[in-house]
């Protein structure tokens, strides 16, 4: 992936002022550093920070050690730093986007570099014995966490390269069950949380508790919590809004982005229901039955049989004339809970729609249906996300028959623009909505895929 001066602009601009002064001039490219000086002036800032440089005039720089990883490359030079040895690291800010066919090479004086390789070799080791020796054992671990005046519980496994897995409507942390022992396999410590409302996190009971900037800071707490920043933060359905949401207002905690489902929307110029009735104009758009006061009756009459029909008909194995639609006419006879075929989805086992209603029956539905009764809110809270694009490395995934291709078209189709380092952008045939768990196996690959090209620095293709 080749970094551009327009990148490397954008990359400067996300910073927080803290953040941009800490950046040492003398250590960016010859590229980067017209980029960094502007973003200084445009701000009126100005860095009196000296770079640190190795050795006496004269005594030459050799690279003592390369890394695939901004983060390593940071201890390294830390470590160096720490036992007297002057260092930088070459091209280390644009290294954050590409490390390039060499890596993130770690300068120190000519003089210095048998003394340097040597402490760098018995720090690695030592760091390497104090990794686990066993790799993951299977078991899937259920926490709590304070976190943005709440309490919130997720489940988790593995250990590594920090992952958060955002659930959507209406579902929960199980919703991820086939990715949370593939991930922690694979060296990864998957966090999979029942977000504000849901399962076993707090359910509060204002309306207002459930806007976009309390359900992101619910995310910040999280990982803060955690200690284990910057994490992948991968969302599906009303998760994949959190996910874009917590990026563009903390891209130093999430360094990268998974969307399921919901394609990245930038900020519209109206509000979702304004939007709503432009786009489908006499018609009723989904989302407003979903805000109704009316909305809980309708799911609570028969939780299991909500939940079911919605599962069947947002699939990709939705029987003809069963799959659901998105907008219908508000002059038509009222709709009917929509029935289910026999049987369940093949993706889905007798095990796991008694778990989810048994959490539905025990916590109703007001929490989730409190995300869509926000969107207009949400809209009014955030005039400062104008044009904002999502910067970090991201991978879309949705399935061929997922209802929101239809009213979501327009994101779909220019997603390339608005997310400038969007890694692979994937529809797999057959599947539908609720894409993790009909097509497990696959969505997994891509997901390892997408992880593992993050750590070594470059695109999977």
């Amino acid at each position: 992936m080749k970094v551009t001066t327009e990148d490397l602009r954008r990359q400067y601009a996300s910073l927080p002022d803290a953040e941009l002064l800490s950046l040492h001039r003398g250590d960016l490219t010859d590229a980067a550093r017209p980029c960094y000086d502007q973003e200084l002036a445009r701000r009126g800032l100005v860095n009196t920070a000296a770079p640190e440089r190795p050795g006496p005039e004269g005594e030459g720089e050799v690279a003592v050690a390369a890394f695939s990883n901004a983060n390593d490359a940071r201890l390294a030079r830390s470590a160096l730093q720490a036992a007297g040895i002057p260092c930088y690291l070459e091209n280390e800010h644009a290294a954050a986007w590409s490390a390039g066919p060499e890596g993130i090479r770690l300068m120190a004086p000519a003089g210095q570099a048998d003394v340097a390789a040597r402490l760098l070799g018995d720090g690695m080791t030592q760091a390497e014995a104090d990794m686990p020796s066993e790799p993951w054992d299977g078991a899937i671990e259920h926490r709590f966490v304070e976190t943005n005046g709440i309490r919130m519980h997720y489940a988790e496994a593995g250990s590594g390269p920090l992952v958060v897995l955002c659930h959507g409507f209406p579902e929960s942390w199980y919703s991820w069950r086939h990715q949370l022992p593939a991930l922690a396999t694979e060296g990864y410590h998957v966090v999979a949380p029942d977000l504000r409302g849901y399962g076993q996190t707090d359910r509060p009971e204002a309306l207002e508790a459930y806007d976009i900037l309390q359900l992101t800071g619910d995310l910040v707490g999280l990982v803060n919590a955690l200690g284990e920043a910057p994490a992948v933060i991968v969302g599906h359905d009303w998760g994949a809004w959190l996910a874009q949401h917590a990026a563009l207002l903390r891209p130093d905690l999430f360094r990268a982005v998974v969307l399921m489902g919901v394609p990245y929307v930038l900020r519209r110029s109206v509000n979702q229901s304004q939007w709503e009735a432009q786009k489908y104009p006499g018609k009723l758009f989904y989302q407003a039955a979903l805000r109704s006061p009316g909305a809980e009756q309708f799911f609570e009459a028969d939780v299991r049989a909500s939940l079911l029909a919605g599962f069947w008909s947002l699939s990709g194995d939705a029987p003809p004339g069963r799959q659901w639609q998105p907008v219908r006419d508000p002059a038509a006879a009222p709709v009917a809970a929509p029935v289910a075929p026999a049987g369940l989805p093949p993706w889905l086992a007798p095990e796991d729609l008694d778990f989810l209603e048994a959490e539905y029956t025990r916590t109703g539905f007001t929490g989730g249906l409190n995300y869509y009764r926000n969107c207009d809110r949400n809209w009014a809270l955030t005039p400062f996300l104008d044009g904002a694009q999502l910067l970090q490395p991201t991978l879309f995934l949705t399935g061929e028959k997922d209802p929101a291709l239809e009213f979501l078209d327009e994101e779909f189709e220019v997603l390339e623009a608005n997310v400038p380092n969007l890694w692979k952008k994937v529809v797999l045939e057959g599947a539908g909505h609720w894409i993790q768990q009909e097509r497990a196996e696959q969505v997994n690959g891509l997901l390892i895929g997408f992880l593992n090209s993050l750590d070594a620095g470059v695109p999977d293709e």
